[in-house]
């Protein structure tokens, strides 16, 4: 910020006093072109960091790809770069204080794909957000790698989040595939240590996973873990790190490094089941040492809702914060969280909460709209792998055994949940144990089944080979996974090429099932032996409350009531409750297997497009549900 000295004669007559004054406060609020830095507040200013300041909290670091975070704000929000031939552009304001301008980038863009490379900071401190650099930055290698090069996380698609901003069109950031992230190891004022720090950002509960993890707010210099409290920043998503976590979520949490915390103890509230909306603003404040709040609040309406405050958790107590700030990954690079970014900031001290609903009302105000971009959910399979190298069957015992290819048939020991993200990669669970597959100590030990949550180290990219066969690549190391020494010894992922001891076969399982609806936590039966539709009214598992699970060739599934051997249909495609009275299965008995973050499943019918609901235990089971909620999920319990 550039002080400007102005000398008034004492003897000067009041009306010349009066316009110095006016030509002092318009040089003030004037920023020079080209320059990020902010001038004072406006006093009428609703925009996020004039609002901080006046509270006497400031903003350090703010970012946004939709509009300006102080009235006096005419730099970029962020940069560019098409694929076509490598050139980047700065992203600007229609006006001084406004909202994005997004027709330079819809020209820029048409015809190939963008890429965001960098947020602009707007406060004076130049803390811009470059793309992570994951393990390839000097003294980094502890942390995990992103998919670029050399370890390097990878940006978002620049045109992949449009949304309506006060009327004008504008894009978010979207962190959907895997190792997307923004980082600045070396940011400058912004509270370290156990210094009291405050911050907020708007996303979206449209988005979320229950993977590592998607955060905004402050990390480790080196890109790696360095222990409890040694960063500060605010988690959205369901991963519920301690267990014991109420409702489907998205929450907000505080991710405070070996931990995502939604309270002191770690679960969420039990009064607070979910945070949802298309926009909604995360709040996370810590005083460094007694006190850390979670907020959150709907971003078109309303004000915010105090989801935590009070203690930090055991081993918290101070804090120990390092100048860095990330976002999209964890604190480690952890690559798995997905989520939408569109605005944010860090400051210096502990907000008050007048200051922070003066920030929500701002929000609001901003008119936030149009946030209609959908997303393919995870799929769910239960399918077990036929190794090339041997002939038989991958068996996974226990969780203290590793995984080998030495089963003459398939058993619950050989039999997997396999969840597909539409990015191409799969996490595994044992039917042995209920534990998640791993490639232990990043790749460099066998496979083993004892992983409680899935994370980097159990995420593999499906390859799909020429013969039908598919292979397994690690995500963290990025070998592929073998049947070491012909299938005598255990998987590991140690291989740079694939040949036949890196070839499985998915063999789709048809396996005994029930389903517990959400609705009531009853099991859902074919009612009168399969001659009445299906309801969700049992307490206990008999054979009418059993079906087998069917993998279809389109990568559906059906089920085969064992109540009376007949196929459930989506009678009258759809418009009529689900019954088992199909002797063949067509459109109306198949149905794609989805995968929700608390772990359950939900069913979207090919009859109709839409998802089967369990309202209550006096209402068939239909599919006429156009999104999940508490009705449309069931547990897959295998019997």
């Amino acid at each position: 910020m550039t002080e400007v000295f102005v000398h008034v004669p004492f003897s000067i007559r009041r009306g010349w006093r009066l316009l110095f004054a006016l030509l002092l406060a318009v040089a003030i609020a004037v920023p020079v072109s080209g320059t990020a830095a902010p001038r004072a507040a406006a006093a009428t200013s609703t925009l996020p960091c004039d609002l901080y300041a006046s509270g006497g909290t400031p903003c350090e670091a703010a970012y946004s790809t939709t509009r300006a975070m102080f009235a006096s704000y005419d730099g970029p929000l962020y940069q560019i770069q098409r694929a076509s031939d490598g050139t980047t552009l700065n992203i600007g304001l229609e006006s001084t204080g406004g909202v994005a301008d997004s027709a330079p980038q819809v020209s820029f863009c048409s015809g190939t794909t963008c890429t965001i490379t960098l947020l602009y900071d707007q406060t004076g401190n130049a803390n811009n957000l470059p793309i992570s650099p994951g393990t390839s930055c000097s003294g980094c290698s502890g942390g995990l790698a992103g998919p670029g090069a050399n370890g390097a996380d990878i940006g978002a698609n620049a045109m992949a989040l449009p949304v309506t901003v006060g009327g004008q069109p504008a894009y978010g950031v979207l962190v959907n595939d895997i190792g997307t992230g923004y980082r600045d190891d070396a940011v400058k004022n912004v509270p370290t240590g156990a210094q009291p720090e405050g911050m907020y950002m708007l996303t979206s509960s449209n988005l979320t996973s229950g993977l590592c993890c998607f955060d905004f707010g402050s990390a480790e210099t080196n890109d790696s873990d360095d222990g409890d409290s040694t960063m500060n920043a605010i988690y959205w998503g369901t991963a519920c790190w301690t267990g014991g976590c109420s409702g489907s979520g998205p929450w907000v949490g505080g991710d405070l490094e070996n931990g995502m915390y939604f309270s002191a103890a770690g679960p969420n509230p039990s009064s607070i089941p979910s945070e949802t909306g298309s926009f909604v603003s995360a709040w996370e404040k810590n005083n460094g040492t007694t006190n850390f709040t979670l907020k959150y609040g709907n971003g078109q309406s309303g004000g915010l809702t105090q989801a935590y405050s009070g203690a930090l958790p055991n081993g918290y107590n101070p804090m120990k914060v390092q100048p860095s700030i990330e976002l999209g990954t964890g604190g480690d690079n952890s690559p798995k969280g997905k989520g939408e970014f569109f605005e944010g900031a860090v400051t210096a001290g502990f907000p008050t909460d007048a200051t922070e609903n003066a920030v929500q009302a701002g929000i609001v105000a901003a008119g936030y709209t149009n946030n209609t971009t959908t997303f393919a959910p995870d799929t769910e399979s239960v399918i077990s792998l036929h190794a090339h190298a041997n002939g038989k069957y991958v068996d996974a015992a226990n969780s203290t055994t590793s995984l080998i290819a030495d089963a003459s048939s398939i058993g619950t020991n050989e039999t997997f949940d396999m969840f597909l993200d539409e990015n191409g990669t799969v996490n595994l669970r044992a039917h042995s144990d209920g534990d998640w597959v791993t490639a232990e100590s990043d790749g460099s030990s066998p496979l083993i089944a004892n992983r409680g949550a899935a994370g980097p180290w159990e995420t593999f990219y499906l390859i799909h080979n020429s013969d039908g066969s598919v292979s397994f690549r690690a995500y963290n190391d990025q070998k592929i996974v073998t049947a070491e020494n012909a299938g005598a010894s255990a998987l590991i992922a140690n291989r740079t090429a694939i040949g036949p001891w890196e070839e499985f076969d998915l063999v789709y399982d048809t396996v005994p099932i029930s389903l517990r609806a959400h609705a009531d936590n009853d099991y859902v039966t074919a009612e009168n032996a399969g001659a009445s539709p299906l309801i969700a009214n049992r307490t206990a598992i008999g054979g009418w409350e059993t079906f087998n699970l069917i993998h279809n060739s389109d990568g559906s599934v059906s089920f085969l009531s064992q109540a009376d051997s007949d196929y459930v249909t989506a009678e009258n495609a759809g418009a009529s409750a689900l019954i088992a009275n199909r002797t063949a299965i067509g459109p109306w008995e198949e149905f794609d297997l989805i995968a929700n973050n608390d772990g359950s499943i939900s069913f979207k019918s090919h009859a109709n497009g839409k998802y089967v609901d369990a309202a209550n235990s006096t209402t068939s089971l239909i599919a006429d549900a156009s999104s999940i909620g508490t009705p449309e999920e069931f547990d897959l319990i295998f019997d």
